[in-house]
């Protein structure tokens, strides 16, 4: 059910809040309407709402806005506050909306070699959380409805600070235009957006250090990705990855059976140590020992024995796509690798095409539809996705000796917030970001147990394609939810 209100009145309102706020904070509002939603069989009205909020590289000086599309329930200034954003960077926050989190979902064929049908299925979603947070899908500016200003400091919103300093802005404009500055709060981000999110705690510490930040939320982290990023002569990013080789190679049915796509990746894991210490030695290691490892990897992973002799006992996740289905003529896709494409004659090691976009595509396509559900009359101008340059600045310059301490400023900032928590949740079969990343993230860190939730689902980068990873990812946030809130 939807009853739209009339955009006088939402004027109205942000005149109202003008007057309160100051006109550099307060937010356009490019539609609204009083929706009802019905969540584990409950009936909740709850409010939908698009804006756009300035935001500025330099104090005083705003050059850009953000954007929102936001559902919110009446009453109770302490209810939490779930901010969600995609990655990218250059994504607005379509796919986590219009995927899981939602109160609209659109669905795909769940079965990886079905085709795609030409319509998106759109459905209310049934376990939306708005039963228990507000939900506050952020665009960073440029993206969306938002827009950088023709003098606008591009360097500024182009850098992991200045793009997480503006999307705290943003935030903090939400909050005060709807009252809802003491509310909990609780920042979910994806791929890139990880970055952004564990970012943007220091960028919202630092504007209003009075905010009660509860949770951090990654999907698809990509905290420590200067340590598992495949260059050639990083030999842990070889172990690291070896559990999601030996889990997609199962699911293929490549790995001898019987396996579990689950087991394989224990199984994996815990021959990471020996696998690590054979690589350390790489030209001393005796050939019979090298001999055995190649034949373990073979058995792990399906990729022959020969391969990895001839390979320095190791194959990227690139090499890996191309090579476990060369003899159906098919490559594995980068970002779900239960999807394969047919491989081109001329294929080299890597390819670029990757067979899940054409999913990930129809979250896009489906928002443009919830715009117009709320009210937008131009939801057709909505950009989903935003191709930058290759200038995004992740903030320590282009020395071999700099760092980037994503997780590490994290764990300062968890420590000087004793009620703060994260959560990881990482797909099996995502060749970008993978559950052995995940693992050793949390292997290198000093958060204790108690601070932290490491959740792995049956699907890939966009886990939440999957519908039983879906339901499994909506149990688990609704449980990490209620944690804080018994904190």
């Amino acid at each position: 059910m939807i009853v739209r209100a009339a955009l006088g009145l939402a004027m109205l309102i942000a005149g109202a809040i003008a007057s309160a706020q100051g006109p550099s904070t307060v937010p356009t509002i490019k539609a609204r309407s009083e929706q009802i939603a019905i969540i584990h069989g409950q009936r909740f009205a709850y409010t939908a709402e698009v804006g756009l909020v300035p935001v500025a590289s330099k104090p005083g000086r705003p050059d850009a806005t953000g954007g929102y599309i936001s559902y919110s329930r009446a009453g109770g200034r302490d209810r939490p506050v779930l901010f969600v954003f995609n990655g990218g960077p250059g994504a607005a926050s379509a796919y986590l909306q219009m995927g899981a989190l939602g109160p609209y979902r659109a669905h795909v064929p769940q079965d990886p070699a079905a085709p795609l049908p030409a319509a998106v299925d759109v459905t209310a979603n049934p376990d939306t959380l708005l039963d228990v947070a507000d939900l506050v899908f952020l665009d960073p500016p440029g993206t969306g409805f938002s827009a950088l200003s023709a003098d606008a400091d591009t360097a500024f919103y182009r850098s992991v600070k200045g793009d997480a300093d503006a999307v705290a802005q943003l935030a903090r404009g939400w909050l005060a235009a709807h009252r809802r500055d003491r509310a909990p709060i609780y920042i979910l981000g994806e791929s890139y957006g990880t970055i952004r999110a564990a970012a943007m705690v220091d960028a919202l510490r630092e504007q209003d250090p009075a905010l009660t930040l509860r949770g951090v939320l990654l999907l698809g982290q990509a905290l420590n990705m200067i340590e598992t990023s495949q260059r050639p002569d990083n030999v842990v990013t070889y172990p690291v990855s070896l559990p999601t080789l030996a889990a997609i190679a199962c699911y293929h049915h490549i790995r001898p059976a019987p396996c579990t796509p689950q087991d394989s990746a224990r199984e994996a894991s815990a021959y990471a140590e020996p696998y690590l210490a054979a690589l350390f030695r790489g030209r001393a290691l005796d050939a019979a020992s090298r001999d055995a490892v190649a034949t373990k990897l073979e058995a792990l992973t399906g990729i022959p024995r020969t391969y990895y002799l001839a390979h320095d006992l190791r194959i990227s996740k690139e090499q890996f796509r191309v090579e476990l289905l060369r003899a159906q003529g098919t490559v594995l896709g980068r970002y779900d690798a239960r999807y394969v494409a047919a491989r081109a004659a001329d294929a080299g090691d890597t390819v670029g095409a990757d067979a899940f976009s054409a999913v990930s595509d129809r979250y896009g396509k489906a928002v443009i539809g919830q715009l117009t559900r709320i009210g937008v009359a131009d939801a057709a101008g909505y950009r989903v996705i935003v191709r930058g340059g290759d200038d995004w600045r992740y903030g320590s310059g282009d020395s071999p000796f700099n760092d980037w301490p994503f997780m590490a400023r994290l764990e300062q900032a968890m420590t000087a917030t004793p009620g703060l928590r994260l959560f990881v949740g990482t797909g099996l079969y995502d060749l970008t970001t993978t559950v052995g990343a995940a693992d050793y993230l949390f292997a290198q860190s000093t958060l204790t147990p108690d601070r932290y939730h490491n959740a792995r689902y049956p699907a890939g980068h966009v886990a939440y394609s999957d519908d039983a990873s879906w339901r499994l990812l909506m149990r688990d946030l609704r449980a990490f939810l209620a944690a804080g809130a018994a904190h």
